[in-house]
């Protein structure tokens, strides 16, 4: 299995790369993608910059040495990029990046692309689902699925898990533990796509679209994360 995992520095790349290498038969690649706003100079002196100042980088150099780390100059829908995607025959692409993907970009993908959802679908889908799920009294949770051009409308859902985050004192904290789940997360849902009896469960729209929740109910959801700790 080759693996592309999408991000926007090889430090923040770097946990997740460290986790799917157990997986057999796998090779992956980090893929440091430039957003539409930057230009190639800024781009390319941030990617140096956390180089720098992050840490990890012997094995930052020793990924570099093998070829795994590719930097796009271009945004990820740009042809010259989608060409170098596609030479690479990747089966799976795994989500790091603050970027909305187009469909030609999803495509360079043999199966697609793995995103972290931290609400479980097809429930909750949108913004702010953690918060909504916890406002409603309903469990928490990660949901891994194959994205499409909608929002959280990707209809194979490759891993779908309740999550405690009981021992979290605030809003804030338990996002940073389901997001903190992504590298562990990952692992095991390419550890499921490889196994032969494997199946999809279904994302079928049943649930709602939910949106930004305001601070009047983000205080709610506060009290009831420290009195549930």
């Amino acid at each position: 299995m080759r693996i592309g995992i999408l991000a926007s520095s090889l430090p923040a790349a770097l946990k997740i790369q460290s986790e799917v290498e157990g997986v057999a038969d796998s090779h992956s690649y980090v893929l440091l993608c430039r957003t539409p706003e930057e230009t190639r100079l800024r781009s390319l002196f941030k990617h140096a910059a956390r180089f720098v100042l992050k840490g990890g980088r012997y094995r930052s150099l020793r990924l570099m040495a093998e070829g795994r780390v590719l930097i796009f100059q271009e945004p990820l829908d740009h042809p010259r990029t989608l060409e170098r995607l596609r030479r690479l025959r990747l089966d799976v692409g795994l989500h790091k990046l603050g970027a909305i993907y187009r469909e030609e970009t999803i495509k360079a993908f043999g199966l697609g692309i793995l995103n972290p959802h931290i609400g479980l679908l097809p429930q909750y889908r949108g913004r702010s689902v953690m918060e909504w799920s916890l406002l409603e009294g309903n469990p928490v949770g990660v949901t891994l699925f194959f994205i499409d051009t909608g929002i959280d409308t990707g209809r194979r859902i490759v891993l779908r898990e309740e999550v405690d985050i009981s021992h979290c004192g605030s809003v804030e904290q338990a996002r940073a533990f389901l997001f903190g789940l992504d590298a562990v997360l990952f692992r095991r849902a390419l550890e499921l796509l490889r196994d032969a009896n494997f199946s999809y469960k279904l994302n079928d729209g049943s649930g709602h679209r939910y949106y930004v929740m305001s601070r009047l109910f983000r205080n709610v959801v506060e009290e009831l994360i420290k009195a549930d700790g």
